[in-house]
């Protein structure tokens, strides 16, 4: 019998919950799951774990670099942009939903119903430029924490809808509480969002072998397009800088549409760029190129308001 799999995830409700079929899709390799509390990004009142790159996985990432783990649970959109040294995502799942959703306590409620000076939860720099531009008569409220703080929050009557991850409510099994799945032309997604990536020891060949029948070549080529945009123009998890790389196969040929947003909240600006192209790499290139062209750079550098 092989030895099982120690694999390590945050102990958040959410990390869990998303860490769980993981188990059973290696089924029936056995595996070992670690919870790592201590992720300063897990923490309620921290702003700053908003506005650095990589909080959220540094002592996972430390535990697996020291071989007290073989495999690190990622979501994509919170893992360092740069790989760690000695470290690479091993696997990408299949990616889920990338949209944004509306939650109020009317289960039918939308973003076009909500009634003017109705207010609005969430502490993303990307939600609350996007709400100001497309129904500013909203009020904006600084929201943050784990999901289940921010639903407690809403039927306290704090707030009168939030913004969630589509990808978020699915996973905590709370489909039923989504109002409106949001276009990502009104709220643009996140880069990397709705991916959960596997990351193992560069290495160690045996586990990333045995992780590998979880491995989705579609959600990989995005995954990788995404990390480009960041690479190039400097981004983490709460930058202001948006975008998704989306794969299109008319069955004839494969190509990668790849598109990009930097703003800034005051005064509300952005520079969103779109373009399609057989590589994936390539177009995320030619994406950041233009957007540096039309001032991007400075754009996401000016002082931000969430």
């Amino acid at each position: 019998m092989r030895t099982p799999l120690r694999i390590g995830a945050r102990s958040s409700r959410m990390s869990l919950a998303q860490s769980a079929p993981i188990l059973a899709d290696l089924a029936p390799d056995a595996t070992l799951l670690r919870p790592f509390a201590g992720e300063s990004g897990d923490r309620e009142d921290n702003r700053a774990s908003l506005e650095s790159d990589g909080v959220f996985s540094q002592e996972i990432e430390s535990a697996l670099l020291a071989g007290e783990i073989d495999v690190a649970v990622h979501c994509l959109k919170d893992a360092p942009t740069h790989d760690t040294p000695g470290l690479t995502m091993a696997a990408y799942l299949r990616r889920d939903d990338i949209r944004d959703c509306l939650v109020t306590r009317d289960p039918a409620g939308t973003l076009d119903t909500l009634p003017p000076g109705a207010t609005v939860g969430t502490a993303s720099v990307r939600r609350s430029a996007a709400l100001r531009t497309y129904r500013p008569d909203l009020q904006v409220v600084p929201l943050r924490g784990p999901v289940y703080s921010r639903l407690e929050a809403l039927f306290r009557h704090e707030v009168d809808a939030l913004i969630v991850a589509s990808c978020s409510m699915e996973r905590l099994g709370l489909r039923h509480r989504i109002g409106e799945r949001i276009s990502p032309e009104i709220i643009c997604p996140p880069l990397g969002a709705a991916i959960i990536a596997l990351q193992t020891r560069e290495d160690d060949m045996e586990t990333r072998k045995r992780i590998s029948k979880l491995h989705h070549p579609e959600t990989e080529m995005e995954a990788e397009a995404e990390r480009v945009v960041l690479r190039q123009m400097g981004g983490f998890c709460n930058a202001p800088l948006a975008g998704y790389a989306r794969t299109n196969d008319n069955g004839n040929e494969v190509t990668y549409t790849v598109r990009a947003r930097a703003f800034s909240t005051e005064p509300a600006l952005a520079i969103d760029v779109r373009l399609t192209g057989p590589d994936a790499t390539k177009t995320a290139l030619a994406v950041c190129q233009r957007l540096t062209r039309h001032g991007a750079s400075e754009l996401a550098e000016a002082p931000q308001s969430s």
